[in-house]
């Protein structure tokens, strides 16, 4: 039996998905940590931390979806464009 591999550019997808969860779940936890001992401060620097990463997800994010795209097309027609018949499993 042969096994899937999984692709490169999904498996960076999934590592900076778990990289972004962790970047913001820590993000809240400093804030948590500021607001129990009182600091009167401001935090910025933890907003823009956490939107950084957002951003930069979003953007590796929209390559990714746009790189699948290309690899799923070809000669400009679709695979959900041409398999819509009987035989064509969903």
């Amino acid at each position: 039996m042969k096994r899937k591999r999984t692709s490169f550019s999904k498996l960076l997808l999934l590592l900076e998905s778990a990289i972004v969860l962790y970047t913001t779940y820590q993000g809240f936890g400093i804030a948590k940590l500021a607001i129990e001992l009182g600091f009167m401060g401001t935090l910025p620097w933890i907003a823009t931390m956490v939107t950084a990463a957002w951003g930069a997800y979003g953007t590796s994010a929209a390559c990714y979806y746009a790189k699948a795209k290309a690899e799923n097309t070809a000669g400009g027609v679709t695979y959900e464009t041409v398999c819509r018949g009987p035989d064509c499993e969903r």
